[in-house]
């Protein structure tokens, strides 16, 4: 039917009739009423009243309140489900007793009814009465065949159907009721047949069926002399479900007619359900959620929202009950809303259909605001994150004093020691000199006094040299680029560690080792402080051997623990270049590896090795720098292996 034709085109003059409704709601969208918009030439003359008459009214204008209230009903569980219903239904014209099975279907946001008579209730109750006085009066004859024209009507409606007769015991009370007729609708639905229905006992095919509320239904219809029709769950007698039914006492007997609704039934609990579900969710969630309808002027602009529904953490943001919130205007609760950036976010979100996120401040507090569009309308929910955001606040400001602090350190540091240098030269100056030029005028008591300063004085440049390196890894911008570390290694020894490697007859072995994107002034200073450790930590009287190699490595084969010591590796790349030194030195105890990274931490005294103890600690922090890490394995007396993790690309 809805392929056929809209809303808004004219009902066709089919041989049904026809008619078309539309909903009424309240201020709270609650559906209060339906009107009649269109009708066909065949409703119309059902209703047998002026078309002026009918069209525009409402159905608790045009029926009587009790079939509105059910007609009500059951457009509305169509207009919310979008299943269309069957049911009988008297006829408009209530006068002339005809009885109609109604379709019921939704067309847009409107439902259509259509209808057609199927039998004159004054037709129907002659039939009945004289269905049941040849029952009575001739058992042995058929009530088929009394009346096959009307069976095939019965058997064709689409709802159950029976007329039973009471059976009353010496006290006039009703204690079985025995079928003079029944339909292949109810013959199916109670696994019976319509032949061993008829004329039968319902406790003798349903033993104990007097306990039942059913029965109850049976006898108060008979007894009142007043219809009923209740919707009812009914499980017995392999029977299960929901049922439609409607009672009427018939010449003394009781005609029920019924539907299974089970269907709807169960989609109107589940409606139920998901609903309950939704508001559960809706406030267990610690984020306030609010659905807005769009209101619109008539251009089709939106100038405001209306908030439909919202949870209690929503209600308790806005400081009041949900049903003092629910269907408010968002400007007229909160005035001035309609005005802030985030309403013109919700109207973007709207049209577009993009969710958005936003963080808004609002009564000295922060909400983090996600917008998603929901029919004409959006979802806004919206997280406390005051705490987050005042952290972050602080965080910010700390970084700043934290950057600002280590700019001055970095400045003091590069000052102090370019300044210290100065008078260091003069003191190892003047002191050279006393202990050369005028070593003959002293005794060997202030000779000793001079040796020591000049030796004080040296290592003390020493210091600060190495200070000035590491404080200055960090603030380097020389730009990353390939180096060869073989390369670079080979001019280490030709230049910088040419005299150490000359004077130890040291040996180095190099294998073949890899390009990496660094800053090629920074690996010159890490392999020169770890070769020359490599050389110097050997004893005196054993020539050092140094070997050096490496290999390609996947990130999962950096030790575990070097990943989360390390807090710019978690950003690298997916494959690293091992490269390991490894010397035939003395070697250290493994529970001072932590220690030996330190800046000032030295295992051994001056007086063995010279140093400032910062070397190891400038390697660190190059390898930091550039993304990858460092570490170290050793037994005393049996050597180290110092292992540098570098990653290839960057």
């Amino acid at each position: 039917m809805e392929s056929l034709f809209t809303s808004t085109s004219p009902l066709p003059d089919a041989l049904i009739s026809m008619e078309l409704y539309r909903p009424i709601r309240d201020s709270n969208g609650q559906i209060i009423d339906f009107q009649l918009i269109q009708l066909n030439t065949p409703a119309l003359v059902q209703w047998g009243r002026p078309q002026g008459e009918l069209i525009g009214q409402r159905l608790r204008q045009l029926v009587a309140e009790a079939d509105a209230l059910f007609l009500i009903r059951q457009f509305t569980l169509v207009v919310d489900l979008g299943r269309s219903v069957r049911f009988d239904m008297d006829s408009p014209q209530q006068d002339k007793g005809f009885v109609c099975e109604m379709h019921v279907a939704k067309l847009d946001d409107d439902v259509m009814v259509s209808y057609d008579d199927r039998l004159s209730r004054r037709q129907q109750s002659t039939v009945f009465t004289g269905l049941a006085a040849a029952a009575w009066e001739q058992p042995e004859r058929s009530i088929l065949h009394q009346d096959t024209i009307y069976q095939q009507v019965v058997d064709n409606t689409q709802a159950g159907l029976l007329l039973a007769r009471p059976i009353r015991n010496e006290q006039a009370e009703i204690i079985d009721f025995q079928y003079i007729l029944t339909n292949e609708y109810n013959a199916r639905t109670t696994g019976r047949s319509v032949a061993e229905m008829t004329g039968a006992l319902v406790g003798d095919l349903f033993p104990g069926w007097q306990h039942s509320d059913l029965f109850r239904h049976y006898v108060e219809a008979v007894e009142t002399r007043q219809p009923k029709r209740i919707v009812f769950f009914y499980e017995s007698f392999g029977m299960k479900g929901w049922f439609d039914g409607s009672f009427t006492c018939v010449d003394g007997c009781i005609l029920y007619t019924y539907r299974d609704v089970t269907a709807y039934k169960e989609a109107e609990l589940e409606q139920q359900q998901n609903v309950a579900l939704l508001e559960q969710v809706m406030n267990m969630t610690p984020a306030a959620i609010v659905l807005n309808q769009s209101i619109r002027d008539e251009t089709g602009e939106i100038i405001d929202l209306r908030m439909m529904k919202l949870n209690q953490m929503a209600a308790d943001i806005l400081q009041n009950p949900i049903e003092k919130i629910q269907y408010r205007r968002v400007s007229r609760y909160i005035p001035g809303s309609i005005e802030t950036p985030l309403f013109e976010q919700c109207r973007q979100v709207i049209k577009t259909g993009v969710p958005i996120r936003m963080e808004v401040p609002w009564a000295d507090r922060w909400y983090d605001f996600s917008v998603v569009r929901f029919g004409d309308g959006v979802v806004l929910a919206a997280q406390d994150i005051t705490p987050t955001h005042k952290y972050q606040e602080q965080l910010e400001l700390t970084n700043i004093e934290l950057k600002r602090s280590n700019e001055n350190l970095q400045s003091f540091a590069f000052v102090a020691s370019h300044d210290l240098q100065e008078p260091l030269r003069k003191i190892i100056s003047f002191s050279d000199m006393l202990a050369t030029q005028y070593a003959n005028q002293f005794d060997t008591e202030p000779t000793d006094i001079i040796r020591r300063i000049n030796a004080s004085a040296i290592r003390m440049r020493l210091l600060i040299h190495d200070l000035l390196a590491y404080s200055q890894v960090q603030t380097r911008q020389d730009l990353f680029k390939p180096v060869d570390i073989a390369g670079l290694i080979q001019e280490l020894q030709e230049h910088e560690l040419w005299e150490t490697i000359y004077q130890r007859k040291a040996e180095i072995h190099l294998a073949e080792l890899p390009l990496v994107m660094a800053d090629q002034s920074q690996m010159r200073q890490l392999f020169q402080n770890l070769l020359s450790n490599a050389i110097k930590f050997c004893a005196g009287d054993v020539i050092p051997v140094v070997s050096i190699s490496s290999r390609l490595v996947d990130r999962a084969d950096v030790p575990i623990g070097l990943i989360y010591k390390s807090a710019k590796m978690k950003s690298s790349g997916a494959r690293f270049a091992e490269i390991s030194i490894t010397d035939n030195g003395i070697g250290f105890d493994m529970k001072y590896l932590d220690r030996i990274f330190q800046v000032f931490q030295r295992l051994h005294g001056r007086s063995e090795f010279t140093g400032s103890g910062i070397g190891l600690a400038i390697c660190h922090k190059i390898v930091e720098r550039h993304g990858g890490t460092i570490t170290a394995s050793s037994q005393p007396g049996k050597g180290s292996t110092f292992q540098v993790y570098l990653p290839l690309g960057r």
